[in-house]
Parts: structure tokens; C-alpha cells; sequence
């Protein structure tokens, strides 16, 4: 269950920033085993003044349409998952008229104590099923 943000440039057509986002999910599910149903993305659009990304580092050209993608998620996957999920991503990207280059992805990992997911119960704590009666249920 990860949490990804993604951050672009406001000019970008909606329909590839769809794409983007359809491609960190696809690809989570492809190569970290997320379950199709659990995507939780939230997408910011930012003016170019105020996206403040190095054009060069490190050895890259970005251009205009460079965008971020942090990924936080459980730990336990291995190196060569968050690889090829980098890879992966970039490849969808480009797919969808992005460069390569312009496709900047961080990762982070934590424990299920880290999470809340509702009710003010930490992820792993005893969830149980909302009540659901005629009366309650609308």
C-alpha cells in the first residue's frame, strides 16, 4: 500500500500526467507486487517558478517538463525491485512524450507502526469492519 506524490509542472496536458500516474501504479503492481487496488496518489501541479530542480545533475538534461515522484512504501523490497521499478517508470514516461531524463524518482521505506490508515489505529493494529445496518448505511 505506498503513497506516491507527484509533483509537475502545471503546463502539462492532463492526459499525460494521467499517464504518469497510471505508470507509477501499473508499475508498483508489476514489480513490487502492490494489489491493482491499492493506489493512493496524490498529483500537484507547480508553476515553473516554483519547481526548483537542477537541469544537469547528475549528468542528465532535464527539460521543462521535469516532474518528481516520491514513493513511500513498506519495507522488504529489494534492490533489483526499486531498479527495475525505475526503470520501468521511466520507460511508461517516455511512452507517454516524456524524456527519460525528465522522470526523477525517490524512494522511501518504513514499518506498519508508520502508517495510519483510518480510525486513528496504526497500520497492523486490529481493524475491524465498519458496522452496517439499514438504519446506518446511506
Amino acid at each position: 500500500m505506498p503513497l506516491a506524490r507527484i509533483a509537475v509542472p502545471v503546463h502539462l496536458a492532463p492526459a499525460r500526467i494521467c499517464a504518469l500516474a497510471d505508470a507509477v501504479h501499473e508499475d508498483l503492481v508489476e514489480t513490487c507486487g502492490v494489489p491493482p487496488e491499492e493506489r493512493f496518489q496524490l498529483v500537484s501541479s507547480y508553476a515553473r517558478e516554483m519547481m526548483f530542480i537542477d537541469p544537469t545533475f547528475p549528468d542528465v538534461a532535464r527539460t521543462p517538463d521535469a516532474s518528481i515522484i516520491e514513493i513511500l512504501f513498506l519495507a522488504g523490497r529489494t534492490v533489483d525491485q526499486k531498479k527495475n521499478l525505475f526503470r520501468r517508470i521511466a520507460d511508461r514516461a517516455v511512452g507517454a512524450g516524456f524524456s527519460a531524463d525528465d522522470i526523477m524518482i525517490a524512494l522511501s521505506e518504513n514499518t506498519p507502526v508508520d502508517w495510519s490508515l483510518g480510525r486513528g489505529l496504526a497500520y497492523g493494529d486490529h481493524h475491524t469492519p465498519l458496522a452496517t445496518s439499514p438504519t446506518s448505511a446511506r
